[in-house]
C-alpha cells in the first residue's frame, strides 16, 4: 500500500513537470544558483506551479523514505511533555497533489450548490470531538447566505491544534457549497510557507495576490478564500488583502483563516475541564471566546491581529484538542474510506503508535489525527 502511494505520487510529480512552464533546461554552462539570483522576476511568473512541484517532491522523499527505511519514520515518536511545538506539517496538504492534477483537466468550475444539509450531515460525521466548531461554522454559514441584502463578507478565525480538523472543516464546507470543492475556481487556499516563501519577493507577491483575488472574485459572486497558518502570512501582504473584508467589496466572499494562535489556551481551557470531571462538551463558545481574543490581540501586527483590530471578524471557531476516543473514529474513517477491513483490535494498535500528552496525563493526542493515515498504511497485513 506503502507502494502505491510513492507510485501515486511518482505519477503525480510527472504530470505536473509536463504541465508547469517553468520546467526546462538551463542554458548551458550555467549554474542553477546563479539563474535563480538573476532571474528572480522570471522564477515569480510560474511560481505556485514551481512551488506545488517543490512540494510534492518533498512529500515524495518522504513517502520513500518512510518505504525504505521504517525507522525513520518511527524517530516522529517523541515523548513530548506539553503544548510547545510547532503546528505546521506538510501533512495538511495532502491532497494537494490530486487538487492540481484535476485543476489541470476538470473544465467543470465555478458552480455553486449552497447544500447546507449536506454541509451539516458532514461536519457532525466527519469532525470529531468539535462540538463548538460545528455549531460555529453551520451558524456562521447559514447567517452568510440568509442575508441576501449584505454586501459584506464573511469572516471566519479557525484556532486550534494540529491535526484537530481546522483543514478537514475547511474541505467539508468547500465540498458542500461548491462544485468540486476546493477544485471550483472560486475556491482559492493560500499557505504562507508555499506561496510567499521569500521576503525578498514580497512587492512582486502583492501584485500577484491582487490579480489573484480580483479574477477569482470578478468570474465568482460567491468566492471563498482560506488562508492557512495566516498568523504566518507576512504583514506587507495586509495591504491587498484588506479590501476583501471590507463592506464596499464587489462580492460577497467567504473567508476563512487558519492559526494556532490560541491553541494553547484552548488546550488548557479543555484539560481543566477535564480534571474538573465534566465533558468536553459542556464546554461552550463563552467560555473560549475572550481568551481567543486575548490571545489574537497579544500577536499584534499579523492578520488575526488586524482584522480583529478593525472588528472584521465575524466569528472565532475553537478547534479543541481530541482524545483517544476522536482519534479511534478518524482511524475508522481512514480504513472506511480505503476500503480495508478492521477490528477494535487493529484501531487500538494505531493508538498505540501515537503520542498522547500532557506527560502525567496522556489525554490530548499530540498531533491530533494528522498521522492516523500514514500509521494505518505502514502497518503490516
Amino acid at each position: 500500500m506503502q507502494q502505491m502511494a510513492v507510485m501515486r505520487k511518482t505519477i503525480t510529480l510527472l504530470l505536473l513537470m509536463i504541465s508547469s512552464p517553468l520546467v526546462h533546461c538551463t542554458e548551458q554552462g550555467e549554474s542553477q544558483e546563479s539563474k535563480a539570483a538573476g532571474e528572480d522576476s522570471k522564477w515569480f511568473s510560474g511560481a505556485p506551479e514551481m512551488q506545488d512541484l517543490a512540494h510534492l517532491s518533498w512529500e515524495y522523499v518522504h513517502d520513500l523514505q518512510c518505504w525504505l527505511w521504517p525507522e525513520k519514520c518511527d524517530e516522529m515518536k517523541t515523548d513530548l511533555a506539553d503544548w510547545s511545538w510547532g503546528s505546521f506539517g506538510w501533512d495538511d496538504l495532502a491532497d494537494l497533489a490530486t487538487v492540481v492534477v484535476t485543476s489541470l483537466t476538470d473544465p467543470t468550475q465555478g458552480t455553486v450548490i449552497n447544500n447546507l444539509t449536506g454541509l451539516q450531515w458532514d461536519l457532525e460525521q466527519r469532525v470529531h470531538g468539535q462540538h463548538l466548531a460545528v455549531k460555529q461554522i453551520l451558524s456562521s454559514v447559514k447567517r452568510f447566505l440568509q442575508e441576501d441584502e449584505s454586501k459584506k463578507s464573511r469572516v471566519l478565525s479557525f484556532h486550534g491544534w494540529t491535526g484537530t480538523g481546522k483543514n478537514l472543516a475547511v474541505r467539508v464546507i468547500a465540498e458542500n457549497l461548491y462544485h468540486n470543492g476546493l477544485r471550483n475556481r472560486c475556491t482559492k487556499v493560500f499557505i504562507p510557507q508555499l506561496h510567499f516563501p521569500h521576503q525578498s519577493h514580497m512587492e512582486a507577491y502583492k501584485v500577484q495576490l491582487k490579480k489573484q483575488i480580483t479574477q477569482i472574485s470578478s468570474r465568482c459572486a460567491q468566492p471563498m478564500f482560506v488562508f492557512d497558518e495566516a498568523d504566518k502570512l507576512p504583514p506587507a501582504l495586509l495591504e491587498p488583502l484588506l479590501p476583501l473584508f471590507k463592506d464596499d467589496h464587489q462580492t460577497r466572499s467567504i473567508l476563512i483563516l487558519l492559526s494556532g494562535i490560541g491553541s494553547k489556551t484552548i488546550n488548557e481551557i479543555t484539560l481543566n475541564f477535564w480534571h474538573a470531571g465534566r465533558h468536553r462538551e459542556v464546554i461552550t463558545l463563552n467560555d473560549l471566546e475572550e481568551p481567543l481574543k486575548a490571545a489574537v490581540e497579544h500577536e499584534d501586527q499579523l492578520l488575526p491581529w488586524q482584522l480583529l483590530k478593525e472588528g472584521l471578524i465575524d466569528d472565532f471557531v475553537p478547534f479543541l484538542p481530541l482524545e483517544r476516543s476522536h482519534v479511534k473514529m478518524c482511524a475508522r474513517d481512514v480504513f472506511a474510506a480505503q476500503a480495508l477491513p478492521y477490528t477494535e483490535s487493529s484501531l487500538d494498535k494505531v493508538l498505540q503508535e501515537l503520542v498522547f500528552v500532557p506527560k502525567n496525563e496522556r489525554v490530548f493526542s499530540a498531533h491530533g489525527c494528522k498521522h492516523v493515515a500514514q500509521r494505518i498504511h505502514s502497518m503490516k497485513p
